[in-house]
């Protein structure tokens, strides 16, 4: 199954691996976008091993659209194809933001 779904305290984590590409956004899209369901949703974007400019267009439009929707969708785990693909189309802020939320956390709590 190329994306996994599970609980995460408050929040559902969704662990894509594998392409995502043209060859495999349309199987995507659906389960994709069916996690706006989901007030809070962790995207695991770090088994990804192919992602071209379809795949990419696919994760731009699912953040627009929970931003739309007021949904807390962020990409939580990345790698360096990741990385680099969305530092082109804006969406590596997010797994930035979320690295730094995650740092922040264990900075300030006790």
């Amino acid at each position: 199954m190329p994306i996994q779904v599970t609980q995460d305290g408050e929040a559902m984590r969704a662990a894509i691996d594998g392409e995502l590409t043209i060859f495999t956004v349309e199987t995507l899209q659906d389960e994709l976008l069916g996690l706006l369901n989901h007030p809070s949703v962790r995207i695991d974007l770090s088994t990804v091993t192919e992602l071209d400019g379809c795949g990419a267009q696919l994760l731009c439009v699912l953040l627009a659209e929970a931003r739309r929707m007021e949904r807390d969708v962020s990409i939580a785990g990345s790698n360096a194809l990741v990385d680099e693909v969305g530092n082109w189309l804006g969406f590596a802020a997010e797994t930035d933001a979320a690295r730094m939320e995650g740092a922040g956390e264990g900075e300030h709590g006790s």
